[in-house]
């Protein structure tokens, strides 16, 4: 029998937000949170390095599906149509999740120490999203700008798609980032 329930890092997640929302991140404690969740503080070390990390818990399956999705043998050739579809397989994995990644995006908003983890952890992805890309046959400069591109289109439709209360999916405003980012390119200077 396990010594703590094998739902406890869900459960973890779970209270963790809803009292970082509830009563501020820096005013939530490890101790809280654990107790919110029905274990100890132990079992929540055993899951995560600090509060901090409650936050971006989601990383370690999205990183992987990513990079799968880049990989599959049969995506389209065209560097559009390979961003399409891996953006479009990541926004997939996290669709179902809507709410509480409005929440979590409203939390980390509101520390800038937060902002920096978020931004240092998307830094950290993309050398191996670049890599990976490289492995599909694009050259390294052009994997690290398609890179570059992906993380910034997929971040404009996400934060959109947080902010936005109508029904439409994550994978329809990544769809619709993708050409959009063409269009930005082609303006010229307002007079």
């Amino acid at each position: 029998m396990p010594r703590w329930p094998e739902d406890s890092r869900e459960r973890l997640v779970n209270a963790a937000v809803a009292l970082f929302s509830e009563q501020g991140f820096s005013h939530t404690t490890v101790e809280q949170i654990a107790a919110a969740a029905g274990v100890t503080p132990r079992t929540f070390f055993r899951h995560f390095r600090d509060k901090e990390e409650v936050l971006f818990s989601d990383d370690d399956r999205l990183l992987p599906l990513l990079l799968a999705a880049i990989a599959e043998p049969d995506p389209p050739l065209t560097a559009e149509s390979l961003m399409r579809h891996a953006l479009g397989v990541l926004a997939d994995g996290l669709e179902p999740d809507r709410e509480r990644l409005r929440q979590r995006h409203r939390i980390i908003q509101t520390d800038v120490a937060l902002t920096g983890r978020e931004l240092a952890k998307q830094a950290a992805w993309q050398p191996a999203i670049a890599a990976r890309i490289a492995e599909r046959g694009f050259a390294a400069p052009d994997a690290e700008l398609l890179a570059a591109m992906g993380f910034a289109l997929f971040r404009a439709a996400f934060v959109g798609w947080l902010e936005d209360r109508r029904p439409a999916t994550l994978r329809a405003r990544v769809a619709r980032a993708i050409p959009s980012a063409r269009t930005v390119l082609d303006a010229r200077v307002q007079d």
